[in-house]
């Protein structure tokens, strides 16, 4: 027998939670699509501004408060061992929650052999994967809290753009609608992206040639000042380089003089330098609306507290992307994310409970999930370059 659902009052304190995290929704497609009646029974979202870089890693660690990842993005660099770890191997057997703690937290999550067919096939993974979570959700109605993570539509816009994410917000509302009115309407009802996604093509960015023309080559280990390691994985908006201490800025002023950078940055000392190719006097001095808090960002990301710090992190112009060379053949990108621009930046979270301020940072969110997990506390950042 069903139990008949009552929404929780506004700003009451439901004893049960669902969060559905929904990878890669940027704000303003899911504004538009509430704009439109969709999501009727929530507030109107609130934005989420994701760390710098702008990716799943670093913004989920931020959202849930769990342990930091040891990538950035899939694959690291052990300056120790002078080897680069992760990658597709720990995907496919399913090693993700020691290289990344938060996938802890879902309850649900697609196999991980979904992660590659999405770009393949991305609209029936997507719906596959939204079928396989309402399953879930179904059969664990008497659970007190469930964490939910659907993955393809990062993939989905990737692959096929904002039209595509719009279209399956649509099939996630209507999925959600019937939901709610079977009794999961009764929780509190929160659901949030990690980041955004830019809009339109975009080109690789050739790392190595902009590497060799500053006397720089790209390596599998440092072994000597000329080396730079880049554990690149996913086709995405910045770049995240592992090289000797003290080579820092010779490497960005080699790379911002490349087509396709937009800015790069590295700890010095106590502070934080960064390098345009415009020879800005403050690169990091850029309009709020095009990018969003952008100095507190970057300091925070140069920080990020994996036990593998890179030491230079470089942001692409809009357009422009890297990543694994393995799969530029398998994606056509209509769009990305990582770089420190707003569209990429900047996802939403909106709840059925609670009507959130307009913005919050990433790491303000995770008072209003409504989660009895208490956050785990970051380990202190230490520096791949301490100072002398």
């Amino acid at each position: 027998m069903k139990r008949a659902t009552r929404a929780p009052a506004p700003g009451s304190d439901p004893e049960r939670t669902l969060i559905l995290a929904i990878d890669g929704i940027p704000y303003d497609v899911f504004a538009d699509g509430q704009r439109e009646g969709r999501f009727g029974g929530f507030f109107p979202a609130s934005r989420m501004l994701a760390p710098f870089p702008s990716l799943t890693d670093v913004s989920f660690t931020a959202l849930l408060r769990t342990a930091p990842s040891a990538a950035y993005e899939d694959r690291y660099y052990d300056r120790e061992a002078g080897e680069v770890r992760g990658g597709l191997g720990d995907r496919i057997v399913g090693d993700y929650a020691e290289l990344a703690p938060f996938h802890a937290a879902f309850d649900w999550e697609p196999p991980p052999t979904w992660g590659g067919a999405v770009y393949l096939v991305p609209g029936r993974v997507a719906e596959a994967e939204l079928i396989a979570a309402a399953k879930f959700i179904r059969e664990n109605d008497d659970a007190p809290e469930l964490v939910v993570y659907l993955g393809s539509t990062d993939g989905l816009g990737h692959e096929e753009g904002r039209d595509a994410l719009r279209g399956h917000l649509e099939r996630i509302d209507d999925v959600l609608t019937v939901l709610l009115a079977e009794g999961v309407g009764s929780r509190r009802v929160v659901l949030l992206s990690d980041h955004g996604m830019s809009d339109g093509g975009s080109r690789r960015f050739d790392l190595e040639r902009a590497l060799a023309a500053g006397g720089y080559r790209l390596a599998e280990r440092i072994d000597g000042p000329a080396d730079v390691v880049v554990p690149a994985f996913g086709l995405i908006g910045s770049i995240q380089l592992y090289t000797r201490c003290g080579e820092e800025e010779a490497v960005a002023r080699a790379l911002v003089a490349a087509e396709g950078v937009d800015f790069a940055a590295w700890i010095e000392g106590d502070g934080v330098r960064a390098l345009d190719a415009a020879g800005s006097a403050d690169p990091l001095d850029r309009p709020g609306d095009r990018y969003p808090d952008l100095r507190r960002r970057v300091a925070a990301g140069l920080r990020y507290p994996t036990p593998y710090p890179a030491n230079l992190f470089v942001s692409l112009r809009t357009g422009w992307h890297y990543g694994l060379a393995l799969f530029e053949p398998f994606v056509s990108l209509a769009g990305t994310h990582g770089a420190a621009t707003h569209d990429q930046s900047v996802g939403f979270v909106a709840s059925n409970v609670d009507r959130m301020p307009p913005s919050l940072d990433a790491a303000e969110v995770y008072p209003w999930l409504g989660l009895s997990r208490a956050p785990v506390p970051l380990p202190s950042f230490r520096p791949p370059c301490p100072a002398d």
